[in-house]
């Protein structure tokens, strides 16, 4: 029997899989028209509660490894162009709000009790999106900005305001933005080279100025690191990608469970999410392949349960520190 595992992490990643699963077989099953006891309706509804499910577990697994890959082009920008120098206030709040969004990342009681089916939307993500979106503005990437402002807005809407039409447009608006390939490139491109090799490869010896600054940044933050390297060797539109269809799938896993209290706005939903959920599945059998690798070693569970611990009691530290300032 497998032992229980113990970390947040890995425990958000096993329920993300087995969703899936469930997710699959369903699929299966109508595929090759095995017999059923209910009807295809009911049973398709089941397959888009699971997907919905699956990504929902799939982002509180990451959560605070999507505020840091957020913050990265930013911060990039910001130590060139020296933006917490031009707008410390802005640079301070966005910091500010990733230190919150690790807090809940690392809190799992509140991250089931709180943000429910809806952790996108309801975490500290479309605050740290708004955050980063208006030092964007200060220092003159409006174009990233204004990306940053509409990721914002789409996730504060409520979850049956959510159109797909509008996921589209922003997943279009994303590819277009060179700066986000560039920036997650180089990001990828140190962590491996400097963190993972221990600062060996001739390019960590002689680093910009700016380049050590970031460096730091994740040096001291370890238990982001794996996780920020699996979402960056997927990619920065994947990284999006999984944001999007989190937060439009949370009335899925809302509405389609129970047939009981569905309004007809409920069923067009349901529809159109069907309409699309091909290209979900296939996005998340991507997911699903690495996630399934990252499961089976029981020291990355170890490691990251040991990491989880201690960054609770360095951010509890904090927290008994800012109260003593504030008393």
């Amino acid at each position: 029997m497998k032992t229980k595992r113990k970390s947040t992490f890995v425990n958000f990643l096993l329920n993300s899989l087995s969703f899936f699963d469930t997710t699959l077989a369903i699929y299966e099953s109508i595929q090759k028209g095995e017999k059923l006891y209910s009807d295809i309706k009911s049973l398709e509804e089941q397959k888009i509660f699971n997907i919905a499910r699956s990504f929902e577990t799939l982002s509180k697994a990451f959560l605070a490894t999507y505020g840091t890959l957020i913050i990265y082009p930013a911060l990039l920008i910001s130590v060139v162009k020296k933006g917490h120098v031009k707008a410390p206030r802005h640079f301070q709040k966005m910091i500010n709000s990733l230190n919150i969004l690790i807090r809940q990342a690392l809190n799992r009681e509140r991250i089931i009790k709180e943000l429910g089916h809806d952790p996108v939307g309801r975490s500290q993500i479309p605050d740290l999106l708004s955050a980063t979106a208006k030092l964007l503005e200060q220092i003159g990437e409006k174009q990233l900005a204004e990306i940053y402002k509409s990721l914002s807005e789409y996730l504060r809407e409520p979850a049956n305001q959510r159109s797909y039409d509008k996921l589209l447009e922003l997943r279009k608006r994303i590819t277009a933005a060179v700066q986000f390939k560039d920036a997650y490139k180089q990001l990828l491109d140190i962590i491996e080279k400097c963190i993972e090799k221990r600062m060996e490869d001739e390019i960590c010896k002689n680093l910009p100025k700016e380049s050590e600054l970031l460096l730091n940044f994740y040096k001291e933050k370890p238990y982001l690191i794996d996780q920020v390297i699996t979402m960056l060797e997927l990619g920065f539109q994947e990284l999006f990608d999984s944001l999007l269809y989190t937060a439009y799938l949370a009335r899925a896993a809302e509405t389609a469970d129970y047939i009981i209290g569905r309004e007809e706005m409920d069923e067009k939903y349901l529809e159109e999410v069907r309409d699309h959920q091909s290209e979900m599945i296939e996005f998340m059998k991507i997911m699903a392949e690495i996630n399934r690798e990252l499961v089976k070693a029981d020291e990355l569970d170890e490691f990251m349960a040991e990491v989880e611990s201690e960054a609770r009691k360095e951010l509890q530290k904090e927290t008994e520190k800012e109260k003593s300032n504030n008393s």
